[in-house]
């Protein structure tokens, strides 16, 4: 029932749309680059993320997350995006597991300044809203004619039953543009739990891309997160 449900969301949201039209290209996975949707469109992005803490032995060990999120462009410096989150554990069934709400502003244009700023904020929820998480980003990118840098410093809150803990994070990202139409580059991460590292592949521009990206643990891993992470996303704008 879920799966299905899950479909005619997907579909529905398609329906809704009939114009393709710009979308948030994506170099990587984990790692935010200087950009917001132009005001007044939209686009769908679909995101697969599979972890695993045995990367030797993928086998009965991987649980698979989906998020499918709509952002929209408010104005042409601020977008917001919503999420509905869906997770399969392994060899269980696919259970919803909560709803996110993020907006994005991008300060002045690109090459305004030494290094482009942007901020992020985001909102995590549960379906009973029993717990409550806030991750605060701030994105900081340059390009170089077909290489971009970008570096994602993160700070989140999270409430449980003591009060709130607090933790930093990061993400960072450099990737070159082989061609129009493919990039390549690296992607790290990482925080107090473990640091990660992995290629990052991206596919397409404009109204249909896709980014392909690995995170492989590079250090000692503790709090039951993940060795392995592995994560597709596909993104199609769309014009009311």
């Amino acid at each position: 029932m879920i799966s299905r449900t899950f479909g005619l969301v997907v579909a529905g949201v398609g329906l809704a749309f009939c114009t393709l039209a710009y979308a948030d290209n994506r170099a990587y996975v984990w790692t935010y680059e200087y950009k917001t949707m132009k005001a007044g469109e939209a686009e769908v992005e679909y995101y697969t993320t599979f972890h695993s803490p045995f990367p030797d032995s993928l086998t009965g060990t991987v649980t698979a997350e989906h998020n499918l999120e709509l952002e929209v462009g408010m104005n042409d410096r601020f977008d917001m995006g919503f999420y509905q989150v869906f997770v399969q554990p392994p060899e269980g069934v696919l259970t919803y597991k909560g709803f996110k709400v993020r907006a994005r502003y991008r300060f002045g244009e690109s090459g305004q300044y030494p290094i482009d700023p942007l901020l992020y904020v985001e909102y995590k929820g549960r379906p009973d809203f029993s717990g409550h998480e806030w991750e605060v980003k701030l994105i900081l990118a340059k390009d170089f004619n077909r290489l971009n840098v970008a570096v994602n410093p993160v700070l989140e809150f999270e409430s449980d039953d003591h009060g709130w803990e607090r933790e930093f994070k990061y993400n960072m990202g450099i990737s070159y543009r082989l061609h129009q139409l493919v990039g390549f580059g690296l992607e790290a991460r990482g925080g107090p739990q473990g640091h990660y590292l992995g290629p990052v592949i991206s596919h397409g521009k404009d109204d249909l891309w896709a980014a392909l990206g690995s995170a492989f643990a590079i250090t000692s891993i503790s709090g039951g997160k993940p060795k392995f992470m592995l994560r597709l996303i596909v993104g199609i704008g769309l014009r009311p």
